[in-house]
């Protein structure tokens, strides 16, 4: 026999009516991964070792095997909003590199809740709508960018999540 709680049926906001309704998990309907999802995933990358960084927003990491993993982000003022910022990161230990890889978050999750808007919000979408809507939540392919005079500037769109791997 086994006996139920109230913790085991209870829904934060009531019985969810569509995929993407700003409630909690990383996993919505059908198996659509949140934006918060692909959070976690770039964070999941970061080094097991802590460096200093003299901001409030950014991470600096390394790894066991000489990757610099550098986290940034934008975050937006509360009620939504927000302004892009361009940001100088200042290289000093790493001048010597040339280059490095980053992976933007910011930039696919809008286009996921932007595809999901296109389908006018769906609260429920065909297999082929949800197929569409998990090659919108993929992240992107690593993008180049070079280290010039021991700088990487970047442009940081609100609510942008930015890592990046320097090796």
């Amino acid at each position: 026999m086994s006996y139920w709680t109230l913790s085991d049926v209870f829904e934060e906001q009531g019985v969810v009516k569509r995929p993407f309704y700003g409630g909690y998990g990383l996993i919505a309907e059908d198996g659509l991964p949140k934006p918060a999802f692909n959070a976690f995933k770039l964070l999941h990358k970061l080094g097991e070792t802590r460096m200093p960084a003299n901001a409030d927003d950014i991470l600096v990491t390394s790894r066991a095997d000489g990757t610099v993993v550098i986290a940034l982000w934008n975050t937006p003022v509360v009620g939504g909003g927000g302004e892009p910022k361009e940001v100088v990161l200042q290289l000093n230990s790493l001048a010597s590199r040339k280059e490095s890889n980053y992976l933007p978050r910011g930039r696919r999750s809008r286009l996921l809740l932007k595809s999901y808007a296109a389908m006018n919000s769906p609260a429920y979408p065909t297999q082929t709508q949800i197929q569409s809507l998990r090659q919108a939540a993929q992240l992107p392919p690593p993008e180049k960018t070079s280290i010039h005079n021991g700088q990487i500037t970047l442009q940081l769109a609100p609510d942008a999540l930015v890592l990046i791997e320097i090796r």
